[in-house]
């Protein structure tokens, strides 16, 4: 619908906005120039939305003028929302590609937001008219998230067949002896309690007086026949 209407406009020499560029033909440039078609539409919402709502209260829908004004802000968060989503594939892209590309990526985009360029110089009625009935060609999205998918296998292939380099192997360290620890304090006993043993009684002492008898004993004496010698002593009467 936005090109027919910028092709009559263009006829009628009143095109607020450059003719729209053609976008690149391979998923990474195509998702990239969507990014900037759109973001160009965002950008606009606060200039034109005043124009547009004075043409909805001119030409009231069937549903009223409050449903028609109802349909812009949730036409700018859908368009936020797949905004994020082209970014995700871009970014995906980036990092999964073996060489730089986000120059080629940049100037995609800035192809895409060259759709609106002459938007500050053109006649208000004109840019709003266009600007209510534009709207990104419809397989940004599908193309999007085709380019994520596939991207992110690609980056996991890439990771997983890179060659990782051998480490040096980390030096051995010595262990540092721990400090033996000083031995707790012994802690004394308290010395025992002198016991207290009576003192002994006295002992009686008992003299025992032995007595050895006197054992007297008699000499005896034996004469003898063959040889007689003389008694020793005396002859006691």
């Amino acid at each position: 619908m936005a090109t027919a209407l910028l092709l009559a406009l263009t006829m009628m020499g009143q095109a607020p906005v450059a003719p729209a560029a053609t976008p690149p033909s391979d998923d990474y440039g195509y998702v990239a120039w969507c990014f900037g078609a759109l973001g160009g539409y965002v950008d606009l919402y606060d200039q034109v939305m005043p124009e547009v709502t004075r043409i909805e209260k001119a030409f009231p829908g069937p549903d009223g003028v409050e449903a028609s004004l109802k349909t812009y802000p949730e036409m700018r968060a859908q368009a936020r929302t797949d905004m994020k989503i082209f970014t995700a594939a871009i970014t995906a892209a980036e990092r999964a590609s073996p060489r730089p590309i986000s120059e080629y990526g940049g100037a995609a985009v800035k192809k895409g937001r060259s759709v609106w360029t002459g938007a500050d110089s053109a006649n208000k009625a004109r840019l709003a008219q266009v600007w209510m009935s534009w709207s990104p060609p419809g397989d940004c999205e599908t193309r999007a998230k085709a380019l994520e998918k596939r991207s992110n296998i690609l980056g996991k292939a890439l990771i997983y067949n890179a060659v990782k380099p051998v480490e040096p192997a980390p030096e051995p360290t010595v262990a540092s002896m721990p400090e033996p620890e000083a031995a707790p304090p012994v802690e004394q006993a308290a010395p025992p309690e002198p016991v207290m043993t009576p003192a002994p009684s006295p002992a009686i002492e008992v003299e025992t007086a032995i007595a050895s008898p006197q054992a007297s004993t008699k000499a005896e004496f034996v004469i003898d026949a063959a040889d007689p010698k003389p008694c020793p002593g005396r002859l006691e009467v």
